[in-house]
């Protein structure tokens, strides 16, 4: 039997406990217990194909896995000409560091240094290999089928499937960030939810001359915007001055699955989530009740897309001398990998030693307000806001209804958009007048039909005046 440690000893240990620091940097870690026990959940937070770094590793499933990663380790050294012994050598001698980047319970199961570097170096290679080559076009580059293909793209983006930055740094090679950065950010830019425009709409302007690494061995670090061999590149990928990127730090990513979070949150033309932070509206917000789509196309708020796809380009705007009311929502796709990216996406956000905003959980929230029914979701379709590529649309009021479950929002986020829906709803003279102009001039049969109703009175009213006043008739 476990002896129980003597009172004093108890008292010690609390006194120590006030001390426990948070941990000082992001580590690879499990999902929260709380959101990996919810019924059918499970299933998304677990790879089908392969595993990447400690959590899954050996995994009676995922064999066929483990020797797909040894055939890409195995090409990525061949095709960047590099030595397996002596990136070994990189990982076990950074191996006390590497290790501080996962959590404590991880690192018990590998007690072995040697089998934990030997682990990094292939799941490292591989996941290399997988950033630059795994094209669903072309599959064939990965000696896979497409449908394997498909389940590698959805298991890379895990939380429990994460490689820390570090270890992908050191396997590329020395003073190689932009060019690894800038292979991470092609890989997620494929993703559905990115909100990259695709590349035959980039216009010129939108573009700025850059410094490669091949063109020049002693550029510093990321692109440099001066140099005679230059090459273009997108507009976006430019940290301009002056630029306020919310809650987007500049630096690394800590993995892949948060530079999939940075890329689909960034948009230079958006400084805050949802609109202004702490605006003064003149309402609490307990006084802010939450509208879905049928109680706001009662209200006369008709439903546009943005120009971006970015989730955190939501807006509520009026046009027409504020007689047209308009809630602005970005375009996404919802498909069989949606509920994983979200849920995924969630669980990163809610790790302890993450700091943000919850702008993922905020964002699933407020459109889980938005959709309760089936009509919810046909409105956001008709809208073209959504496009529906998983079923019917009750299996998509579903998917949103379940996923937001537990969630808890920044409070902040979109109280603006909140608090402008709120004012309009309870104001009835607008509530009328947008109700009027979407009913009678929301398409050109309703504007016509209405000039011509407003003609034929017009007409009735002359002819009625000259009957009743013949004598002005000549």
């Amino acid at each position: 039997m476990t002896e129980t440690p003597p009172l004093s000893q108890k008292f010690s240990q609390l006194e120590k406990a006030k001390g426990t620091a948070q941990n000082s940097v992001q580590k690879i870690q499990r999902v929260a217990h709380y959101l990996r026990d919810r019924k059918h959940f499970a299933k998304h937070y677990s790879p089908r194909l392969v595993s990447i770094g400690p959590i899954h590793h050996g995994e009676k499933n995922l064999q066929l896995g483990e020797k797909y990663k040894l055939m890409w380790a195995a090409r990525y050294l061949e095709r960047t000409k590099q030595d397996a012994q002596a990136l070994y050598q990189k990982i076990a001698s950074n191996i006390k560091e590497l290790k501080e980047l996962f959590a404590e319970d991880l690192i018990e199961a590998f007690p072995d240094d040697e089998k934990l570097s030997w682990m990094l170096l292939v799941d490292g290679c591989a996941l290399l290999q997988i950033l630059e080559k795994a094209k669903i076009h072309y599959p064939e580059e990965m000696k896979v089928k497409v449908d394997q293909l498909v389940l590698l793209w959805q298991d890379v983006f895990l939380l429990e499937n994460q490689l820390p930055y570090q270890v992908l740094k050191l396997l590329s090679g020395p003073n190689n960030d932009a060019t690894l950065l800038k292979i991470m950010k092609d890989f997620v830019k494929c993703h559905h939810l990115s909100p990259e425009k695709p590349k035959q709409q980039v216009k010129k302007q939108d573009t700025v001359k850059v410094k490669t690494k091949d063109e020049d061995s002693k550029s510093s670090k990321g692109h440099t915007l001066q140099g005679k061999h230059t090459e273009e590149i997108p507009l976006e990928e430019v940290t301009q001055q002056g630029e306020h990127r919310v809650d987007i730090p500049p630096e690394s990513p800590i993995h892949l699955l948060d530079q999939l979070r940075r890329y689909i949150l960034e948009d230079s033309h958006i400084k805050h989530l949802g609109g202004p932070r702490n605006t003064n509206t003149g309402q609490t917000s307990e006084e802010i009740t939450y509208r879905n789509i049928k109680e706001l196309r009662a209200a006369g708020i008709k439903l546009k897309t943005n120009n971006s796809h970015s989730l955190r380009d939501i807006s509520f705007s009026y046009r027409w001398l504020c007689l047209c009311a308009e809630l602005k929502l970005p375009q996404i796709t919802v498909d069989d990998t949606i509920a994983p990216t979200f849920l995924n996406l969630i669980a990163y956000e809610v790790c302890p030693d993450f700091k943000n905003n919850y702008e993922i959980c905020s964002f699933v929230a407020f459109m889980d307000s938005l959709i309760d029914h089936p009509d919810d979701v046909k409105e956001l379709r008709k809208a073209g806001v959504l496009h529906n590529a998983l079923g019917s649309d009750e299996e998509v009021a579903k998917l949103f209804n379940t996923i937001s479950t537990d969630l808890v929002p920044d409070s902040e986020s979109y109280s603006h958009v909140r608090a402008q829906i709120e004012k309009h709803y309870r104001n009835k003279c607008w509530t009328w007048i947008s109700l009027g102009c979407h009913r009678y001039f929301s398409n050109p049969w309703s504007i016509i039909a209405f000039h011509a109703a407003v003609l034929a009175i017009l007409l009735t009213f002359i002819q009625t005046w000259f009957a009743i006043h013949p004598a002005h008739a000549g």
